[in-house]
């Protein structure tokens, strides 16, 4: 990858994924109050399960592709892209098809066990949709890995936008038969949307490989004729009608072609232990959602207030704070075939160069991130959901904005996990991760389950003990990174200097909002504090040499690199 267009390729998949989890952010907020904070219980019970299974039929699998496929990039192999990609869809399939039977078989059963019977219906429902999202995953995995980041851009915004309004509707027209049936209606939404955004995303790669095929005939007429938007040939090719495609796509002439049980070696290799890192965060939401409505019915919660309480946490503040955290996501995502590439070329220097970039990138998105939710809970509560929550069951308010602050904490942590798991995949070291994450999540269920059985503590037990896995797992990840990579970071510099930064911008937003709130309404005060903060606290840092010259190229780019990006 050239110069900053990985970066180029980080910010579209960020700004997009940031739009369409607002998206999905403004979907929650009618479907609470169409369903109540027990049925938004209900709607998240079924969730964690979902997320886990399709971790684990496609997650692997999808970061493999990404990575086999920038190695092929960069020795122009196309056709070991292509058959990478048949295998890895034919792979995912037949394991989401093995999971989709199981939830079908044993819906019932597993809502028993997280202690809402009701929750069955809507296993049934959303089972479909595991074989449609593994599919989803796997062609965005191999988009990603030619670092074209448009296509799961604009699927995830189509996706969110059939969501919200499909399920919105369902939902209403449902609510009048009871809350169980709206629950359903949300969830068909769920199913629908995931095969609008597997159309979107297939026409993509239908219209990309028809393209590619296009271009490879015009070679042989067009002799001044550029490759660029594919990434395929960066300088002018004379005419030759004896140019075969083994010379365009790759440099070493004896490159054999994949075989597919070579295919499913390679794929294979490295998924397994992709999906064991994957799957230990899905992993203990999973056992969140098993163990904390019981042991808060068994320290005195009635089970309707019990489902209300994981609702709003697992819900809506889960859902509002991972909202800034997006923008991270795509970097962590961008970051496994930047990586991949280099780590085929052996380019040791530059993994260094661009692993120390991305580590700075995530600690200073962070901690801005962290103060804008913290100062700004209450707010931001009020002007999403304003007058749509009540205290019939619980004083949905009190609780909302509090657990809010408290798991505001969690967004630098989180942040960084993603950041630091991506680097591993990418380097190889997949078992790093997974061996940090198993045994920070036995701490954690330990905290669950001690915290949450506490009264006064209840539902922030929760919350407190996934700060706390977050904390350990990023410093355990943190210190063997150092250790593999051998790099240093600048501790005032680099480090220290974005907190002290951070702590003048927070203590400026606090108290110019509260100034404001005097004198204009509150939404007009965070919306003026909050840019006049991210002005100051973002020219602080730039100028700040909290970037190096070199990092601070990766930031400068033409709209000419942007268009050719988005081709």
């Amino acid at each position: 990858m050239k110069k900053n267009s990985f970066v180029i390729s980080a910010i579209i998949l960020a700004l997009g994924g940031f739009f369409a989890k607002a998206i999905g952010a403004i979907y929650k907020i009618p479907l609470t109050n169409i369903l109540g904070s027990s049925g938004m219980g209900l709607y998240y019970l079924i969730f964690p399960i979902y997320s886990l299974i399709i971790t684990i039929c496609s997650s692997g699998i999808s970061v493999s592709l990404s990575m086999e496929v920038a190695k092929c990039r960069k020795v122009r192999n196309i056709y070991n892209e292509h058959k990478l990609f048949r295998v890895a869809l034919i792979i995912t399939f037949l394991i989401s098809l093995f999971f989709t039977i199981i939830i079908l078989i044993f819906s019932k059963t597993i809502a028993e066990m997280q202690g809402n019977v009701n929750a069955s219906i809507g296993y049934i429902t959303i089972s479909p949709a595991i074989i449609i999202s593994s599919l989803i995953a796997t062609i965005r995995g191999y988009f990603q890995g030619i670092e074209n980041m448009v296509p799961t851009t604009v699927s995830l915004i189509i996706e969110q936008i059939a969501k919200l309004s499909i399920g919105l509707i369902l939902a209403h027209r449902l609510c009048v038969y009871g809350i169980g049936y709206a629950v359903v209606g949300a969830i068909i939404g769920v199913t629908v949307s995931e095969i609008v955004a597997l159309i979107i995303i297939a026409i993509n790669y239908i219209s990309y490989k028809g393209q590619l095929r296009y271009n490879y005939r015009n070679l042989f007429y067009k002799s001044k004729r550029k490759f660029n938007h594919l990434g395929l040939i960066k300088n002018k090719i004379k005419t030759n009608k004896k140019i075969l495609s083994s010379q365009i796509y790759k440099t070493n002439k004896d490159a054999v072609r994949y075989s597919t049980k070579v295919s499913i070696k390679k794929l294979l290799k490295s998924s397994v232990v992709n999906t064991l890192s994957s799957i230990v965060i899905p992993v203990a939401t999973m056992l969140d959602s098993f163990m904390i409505i019981n042991i808060l019915v068994s320290s005195g919660f009635s089970s309707h207030v019990s489902t209300a309480l994981y609702g709003l946490s697992g819900g809506v503040v889960q859902s509002l704070t991972s909202l800034p955290i997006i923008l991270i996501t795509g970097i962590a995502t961008t970051l496994v075939p930047s990586l991949s590439g280099l780590v085929a070329q052996n380019d040791t220097n530059e993994i260094k160069h661009r692993t120390k970039f991305f580590i700075k990138i995530t600690w200073v998105l962070s901690l801005i991130m962290f103060v804008i939710v913290y100062v700004y809970a209450e707010d931001y509560i009020r002007f999403l959901y304003g007058d749509g929550l009540d205290s019939v069951v619980i004083d949905e308010y009190f609780y909302l904005v509090r657990m809010m602050k408290v798991n505001s904490v969690s967004i630098i942590y989180y942040a960084f996990l993603q950041t630091l798991i991506s680097i591993f995949q990418a380097i190889g070291k997949s078992f790093i991760p997974f061996i940090t994450l198993l045994v920070s999540v036995v701490v954690r269920t330990i905290f669950v389950y001690s915290l949450t059985g506490i009264v006064e503590v209840n539902i922030f037990g929760g919350l407190i003990a996934n700060i706390i896995f977050l904390i350990i797992s990023s410093s355990i990840l943190i210190w063997n990174l150092k250790k593999y990579m051998q790099f240093d970071m600048h501790f005032m510099r680099e480090l220290f200097q974005p907190i002290i930064v951070s702590g003048i911008v927070f203590v400026f937003m606090v108290i110019s909002d509260w100034a404001l709130k005097s004198s204009i309404n509150y939404f007009a005060s965070m919306i003026s504090t909050a840019i006049v903060g991210i002005v100051i606290y973002i020219l602080w840092i730039y100028f700040g040499n909290v970037f190096s010259k070199k990092e601070k190229k990766y930031l400068n780019f033409s709209r000419k690199k942007v268009m050719k990006s988005l081709k």
